[in-house]
């Protein structure tokens, strides 16, 4: 009556092991004491490709014996002698190439192992293994910057350096390990005119959990000279919700310099372009003022219309030199046209109206366009709507876009002006907006 009670609860004990066994999703099987298969799950049953019936109580010795003197059967054997159960990864026996990690632990007085192919997690592994050493030599090989990363902290003191790459010495004087240890170092070296900006920065981009960029002046702490960089940081959330900081630190002393130079030099080639229209100016002047003769009315209109045009050049001369010779605004050179125009409120006498994007556009076409401009205006003050009191000039510039191209169309519009005859002959102002815009 017991032993039928007891093989009741084992029969009912058994059912509720092989759910369990068979639901945990691991590939599991169990040895006697001889080494003989007592249960496979569905699981393992699908990864040897051998049906249970074929299995079950063979050795797995008999069954796999490619597993004589390899480092799987040497870690059974050590579970068995020890009693203590043993988690490790290991080469599959029986399938070439797989990798397993495995959990094996005394049952039944055998072995119960439950393992699970790890293959593309090692090889994903592996794979980043190699693409943070390739980043690494990358890193730690750069000539002009180095790469760092600190972890977040909502205290802005208590981040950590977590990585700095070994061309920090190259840049700053001090090595990585140094710096690591101790990132203070790096900000004593910075020049104290920048710290405090560059520190508010810094803590209001890591509250916001958004990227920042500064430059500053920092001491070299191997040679003593206090060279320009720039960092670049910017967060990034990792897998588990945290985040990190990754930075790139930038010598830019260089580029500085060269900056200095070109400075320099446009500003000389201002100079000596302002000197040139001067000379022609001061040229033109003693040519239309020959000493021993009479001006006539004709020369010295002629003589007024070509210095307005020396000027309206000097003036567009003037807005590219504020760009450095990069390019200008349109909204500045059509402004500049106008200034000698404009009222002083011209909500109260609104004669000039502008609209239209701010663009920019590069040299060659900003003086097209200031001289162009110069020519129309002067017309309208002329024979148009300038020359009114209740004349008006609208200037307009639309941008359309027509497969996937970008064209500019500038109108010009007067209201309130004089009736114009169309013109007798193509004056100088036609050619130049006709030929020299256009071709611009």
């Amino acid at each position: 009556m017991q032993a039928a009670f007891n093989r009741a609860v084992d029969s009912k004990v058994n059912t509720q092991l092989s759910v369990i066994v068979e639901g945990i999703g691991d590939a599991f099987y169990a040895l006697d004491g001889n080494w003989r298969f007592t249960y496979i799950n569905r699981a393992a049953e699908a990864y040897f490709g051998i049906s249970r019936e074929m299995m079950l109580h063979h050795q797995i010795w008999d069954l796999f014996p490619g597993a004589e003197g390899t480092a799987l059967r040497r870690r059974y054997e050590e579970v068995v002698a020890s009693g203590e159960p043993a988690s490790f990864e290991s080469e599959a026996v029986g399938v070439p190439g797989r990798y397993l990690e495995f959990h094996v632990f005394p049952y039944e007085g055998g072995l119960g192992v439950s393992f699970r192919d790890w293959t593309e997690r090692r090889r994903a592994e592996e794979e980043l293994r190699e693409s943070e050493a390739r980043l690494s030599s990358l890193a730690n090989n750069a000539l002009a910057c180095m790469f760092y990363q600190t972890s977040h902290s909502s205290d802005f003191r208590e981040r950590k350096v977590l990585y700095v790459s070994k061309t920090c010495e190259r840049l700053t004087g001090i090595p990585a390990e140094v710096v690591q240890a101790d990132p203070g170092l790096l900000y004593n070296l910075v020049l104290p005119e920048y710290r405090e900006e560059m520190l508010a920065r810094e803590i209001e981009a890591q509250h916001a959990l958004r990227a920042f960029q500064s430059e500053f002046e920092m001491w070299h702490a191997q040679t003593g000279e206090a060279r320009w960089h720039r960092i670049i940081v910017t967060p990034r959330r990792l897998e588990n919700g945290a985040h990190v900081w990754d930075g790139i630190q930038i010598d830019v002393t260089d580029h500085k310099r060269a900056e200095v130079h070109l400075r320099l030099l446009v500003n000389e080639l201002n100079h000596r372009v302002k000197n040139t229209l001067a000379t022609v100016q001061s040229l033109t002047a003693q040519s239309f003022n020959r000493p021993g003769s009479r001006r006539s009315e004709e020369a010295a209109n002629a003589y007024r219309t070509f210095e307005a045009r020396l000027f309206a050049l000097a003036r567009g001369h003037d807005v590219l030199t504020r760009e450095n010779w990069e390019g200008a605004s349109l909204a500045d050179i059509v402004a500049q046209t106008f200034a000698p125009y404009r009222c002083e409120d011209p909500e109260e006498c609104p004669r000039i109206q502008i609209d239209g994007p701010d663009l920019r556009v590069p040299p060659p076409v900003a003086l097209s366009l200031s001289m162009a401009l110069h020519e129309l205006s002067t017309n309208a003050l002329k024979y148009g709507a300038l020359g009114s009191s209740g004349g008006q000039v609208r200037v307009s510039w639309p941008v359309a876009r027509k497969d996937q191209a970008t064209r500019l169309s500038m109108r010009w519009e007067e209201h309130g002006g004089p009736t114009v005859p169309p013109p007798s002959r193509k004056g100088f102002g036609s050619r130049l907006i006709q030929q020299g815009l256009a071709g611009s």
